[in-house]
């Protein structure tokens, strides 16, 4: 019954409101609200402030949810322990992704691994960068497929690839049989460019303003496909990840000087949760895949 409760206070504080939070827990909103009303009056306190229309944690509600987060994490992480099964014939695998990687990388990595490991359940999430490392730290994703960052003490960055920026061009463009670019041609060149969420508009963002460039910017888009259609079907370039325009036929990268900048792709794990057999099983399957690539990749820039 307790552990009821500290689910039913958490999830109306995720969804800031009772009706969402019931649908969520199947309960009815009076049975949710007579749940947290409960759990108050076995700790004294008022854990929620319900004077305003979004629901929010009172100062000692915030203090008492960082702990019992912890507590129903490690209770889940007891659970999957003594569940889990060696030998791969069953058990789940939660893998958070930024969605840059959707265009050219989730798919053949987990059709991969679906093939070798049919009977795991995969749970595969669309996130940001900062939801990752977030969720990772709640314990409600297992690994994250992502980007090196300013390291978190509990969050470890297993590097995968470095991935490049180019210029995306499609035929209608003028600068489409070009093989480089310079500052000023790009200056004026009509762009459409991902939107501010996601974290690769920040590496553009950050380019442009450490060269003084103020881009031509036509069209902000939060989906990958339709900046290509819209590449490839007008004069608007683009900046995506290198590895996303060699898959389209009719759109051409170009490097652009000063050169654009390069990232790691790394896999996110948590340091201390508990990694089951299919967390293993992936980590091994991505290690013999990129690892040993991605340190060549290094010793070949560092020659050059």
């Amino acid at each position: 019954m307790f552990l009821r409760n500290l689910r039913a206070l958490l999830s109306v504080v995720k969804h800031r409101n009772f009706t969402r939070a019931s649908e969520e827990v199947c309960l009815s909103q009076p049975a949710l609200s007579q749940k947290i009303k409960q759990l108050e009056e076995q700790l004294g306190v008022v854990l929620l402030d319900r004077s305003h229309r979004v629901v929010r944690p009172t100062d000692v509600g915030e203090v008492y949810l960082y702990h019992a987060r912890r507590a129903l994490n490690e209770l889940e992480m007891g659970y999957r322990a003594i569940h889990d099964v060696q030998d791969l014939s069953r058990g789940s695998l939660r893998v958070g992704f930024t969605p840059t990687f959707s265009a050219y990388l989730i798919g053949p990595l987990f059709t991969r691994f679906y093939q070798l490991y049919p009977h795991i359940k995969l749970h595969l999430r669309e996130l940001s960068q900062e939801q990752i490392e977030k969720d990772l730290l709640e314990g409600d994703i297992d690994l994250g497929v992502a980007f090196v960052s300013p390291e978190s003490e509990h969050i470890r960055y297993q590097p995968l690839f470095t991935e490049r920026l180019a210029v995306a061009v499609g035929g209608n463009s003028p600068l489409y049989h070009k093989t480089m670019m310079t500052l000023d041609e790009i200056a004026i060149a009509p762009m459409v460019l991902l939107s501010q969420d996601f974290a690769t508009r920040c590496y553009i963002d950050r380019y442009f303003n450490q060269h003084q460039l103020q881009p031509n910017l036509a069209i902000e888009a939060n989906s990958i496909s339709t900046i290509l259609d819209l590449v490839k079907n007008s004069e608007l370039v683009s900046v995506l990840p290198q590895a996303i325009i060699e898959k389209q036929s009719e759109i051409h990268a170009i490097e652009l000087m000063p050169m654009l900048p390069e990232r790691i792709a790394a896999l996110l794990q948590h340091k201390t949760h508990y990694t089951n057999a299919a967390s293993q099983a992936f980590t091994s399957l991505v290690g013999a895949e990129f690892t040993q690539a991605f340190f060549e990749q290094q010793v070949v820039f560092e020659q050059k």
